[in-house]
């Protein structure tokens, strides 16, 4: 039954969670996302588990600049050039420069555009204060009540009296 009544806390938590960060007024694209950790499984009966806290800091926050990346295929034209020519002379290695006719052709070029530029702004951010953990709780039973006992009727209240009846 605990384990029930442990798992019912742990699900409570993990619904509540997204209702709190929206609370605190926290926008998905403004701060750094958090990796989730998978919950470890329970160390035994009267163990929960107590999800990490985290708070929300405003200060300085370093944004890396954003590239797109574009690869496209052109078309080069025929063009001279001077190519260097690596032979062998007598034996001897020699390097030699040629004007040469390089032929038309395809190439893939790639290119970065800059998209947003890096720097500091201000802005919100999530720090780790405490990391989730198994606490152990004291599972307290319902102790049995004694049976209920009529108080004693005071001295001198008499069969006769209209109190007699009274309910206790």
């Amino acid at each position: 039954m605990f384990r029930n009544a442990a798992a019912a806390v742990v699900l409570l938590a993990l619904f509540l969670l997204p209702e709190f960060a929206q609370a605190q007024g926290l926008q998905r694209s403004g701060f750094i996302p958090i990796p989730h950790r998978p919950i470890p499984g329970p160390p035994g009966d009267g163990w929960v588990w107590v999800p990490p806290v985290y708070r929300t800091v405003y200060g300085r926050i370093w944004r890396e600049p954003v590239y797109q990346t574009i690869t496209e295929t052109v078309w080069v034209p025929d063009q001279y050039a001077w190519v260097t020519i690596c032979t062998s002379e007598n034996g001897q290695p020699v390097q030699r420069q040629q004007w040469v006719l390089i032929p038309a052709h395809q190439e893939t070029r790639t290119r970065q555009i800059l998209v947003t530029s890096g720097g500091w702004t201000w802005g919100t951010h999530q720090e780790l204060v405490t990391p989730g953990h198994w606490e152990r709780i004291d599972v307290q039973l319902p102790q049995p009540q004694p049976p209920h006992t009529p108080a004693p009727r005071p001295p001198g209240l008499e069969p006769f009296s209209p109190l007699w009846e009274w309910p206790s």
